[in-house]
């Protein structure tokens, strides 16, 4: 899922002093219509302030779950007790995602939150995966009766769940219980399976290995190329698509993202520079452990969406704990794209060689630590966009 950061504001030591330079300057105008005094308001982030009634409830839940590079890949078609979830196949991401399993995750993901939201709206789901054999991309139905209210916690944390990319506080450890208690979260643990590792030599080896799949990564021009379709720099095309990497959601402090909303935006190669500098020195070097969802089959769709079940899961629990998240799975798509194009499996022996096992396969990398600074949210459809009748 995409990390890609979008500003490098390393030089400008003068920060304060160029906001009120701009202020005065009349750059006030200019400042408001690039979204500097509208973080997180306004038609693209809607669905996180509010919650319809009814079935279009289950769905705004839905909506609101991890994706990759915020795409969105989903739709969803309302029945009278029923709601079907299916792949919006024209939101893939091509080269980064050649065997679409960061599709299939976000599905995943945005049916666990479905789930969370119909148990604490008085519906008892029952979910048919895959109900059509012949159609990969009619994902479930899900079958509504009613039943008691059941509150969860985790349905308190899903519009205060974003992806935090910011620095963690490197004097705060995860500790046993945090980790005992992520791996419980895992119900369905004879097809998916969580590694998590906390050593410091075993975060200096993953850190290593993510640094060199990400430099692969941006040497390669066409996975590099897919970020610039998903980029929004501005204002007006956050407004309009409602989807996509924002500077909102890159983990930067306060002034940091404000003047960057306010200057030129960057090349792509500064942008690709700066991904890699904070992934060194931000990301890898903050990071209190790294965590490793896998699947036996990376071919079994089902298999691929029930792990994205379970991290909106972990991502949901880690939330009602204070805890940040980020997915890194540079790795992973480095190993699909060596498949691909069937190049030496670098990143997929490193990956083998991290899980010490050749019977379970990662699909979603990521780091946790206690966050510094607070993760902003990302825009999002509303539920109107997203509803088809087909």
């Amino acid at each position: 899922m995409g990390n890609i950061a979008l500003i490098n504001r390393r030089n400008f030591l003068k920060g304060s002093a160029i906001i009120g330079s701009v202020v005065v300057a009349g750059g006030f105008w200019r400042a408001a219509e690039n979204g500097v005094f509208s973080t997180g308001k306004g038609p693209a982030y809607t669905a996180w302030e509010t919650s319809p009634n009814g079935l279009d409830g289950l769905v705004n839940a839905a909506l609101l779950a991890a994706n990759a590079h915020n795409a969105q890949p989903w739709l969803f078609k309302l029945g009278n007790s029923s709601i079907e979830l299916k792949a919006d196949t024209g939101r893939n991401l091509g080269p980064v995602d050649p065997y679409l399993r960061e599709m299939y995750i976000s599905l995943g993901c945005a049916l666990e939150n479905l789930i969370i939201a119909a148990k604490e709206n008085g519906y008892s789901p029952i979910i048919t995966y895959f109900p059509d054999q012949q159609d990969i991309n009619y994902i479930a139905k899900i079958d509504l009766t009613t039943m008691k209210p059941l509150h969860m916690e985790l349905y308190d944390a899903i519009p205060k769940r974003h992806m935090n990319r910011g620095p963690y506080d490197t004097t705060r450890d995860i500790t046993q219980e945090i980790i005992v208690s992520l791996m419980n979260l895992n119900i369905d643990n004879s097809e998916v399976k969580l590694f998590m590792f906390d050593s410091q030599q075993d975060k200096l080896k993953i850190g290593q290995a993510m640094i060199e799949a990400t430099q692969t990564l941006i040497s390669d021009k066409e996975q590099i190329g897919v970020d610039p379709k998903w980029t929004r720099q501005s204002w007006q095309d956050i407004e309009k698509y409602k989807d996509g990497i924002t500077t909102d959601a890159q983990g930067l402090p306060t002034l940091t993202r404000m003047i960057a909303k306010i200057l030129p935006p960057l090349s792509p190669e500064q942008n690709n520079q700066f991904w890699l500098n904070t992934l060194k020195n931000k990301h890898v070097a903050t990071a209190a452990a790294f965590g490793f969802v896998t699947v036996r089959d990376p071919q079994d769709y089902l298999q691929v969406v029930k792990a994205g079940q379970l991290w909106q899961r972990l991502h949901l629990w880690a939330t009602t704990k204070g805890l940040g998240m980020q997915i890194m799975n540079q790795l992973s798509e480095r190993r699909d794209r060596e498949v691909s194009l069937n190049l030496t499996p670098v990143f997929g022996e490193k990956l083998r060689e991290i899980l010490g096992t050749s019977e379970w396969h990662s699909i979603i990398q990521f780091r946790m630590g206690y966050p510094t600074i607070e993760a902003l949210p990302s825009p999002r459809r509303p539920v109107k966009d997203v509803l088809v009748s087909i």
